[in-house]
């Protein structure tokens, strides 16, 4: 059994872009596209993190569950004007 200490660690291991719950990302894989992440996901058998998205545009054809590494941080804005100017 692995311990809640190793988990964390394999976690921050195989995120390297410190993706978390909640983050706005633009993803990259092949095609490029905006989501929200709702869960993360660790495989251990395959060493990685996947994460569980929310598509901020529904109606593209695009996966909703990625590789946390191909997910990088966006500083858009949810709704225009909140939470900053625009």
């Amino acid at each position: 059994m692995v311990s809640n200490r190793e988990i964390e660690k394999l976690f921050d291991q195989y995120n390297p872009n410190e993706i978390r719950t909640g983050d706005i990302v633009t993803v990259s894989i092949g095609v490029k596209y905006q989501a929200r992440i709702v869960g993360l996901e660790l495989d251990t058998k395959n060493k990685k993190v996947y994460a569980n998205l929310k598509l901020l545009d529904s109606t593209k054809k695009v996966p909703i569950k990625v590789d946390v590494a191909d997910c990088y941080r966006t500083t858009r804005n949810l709704y225009p004007g909140h939470h900053g100017v625009g």
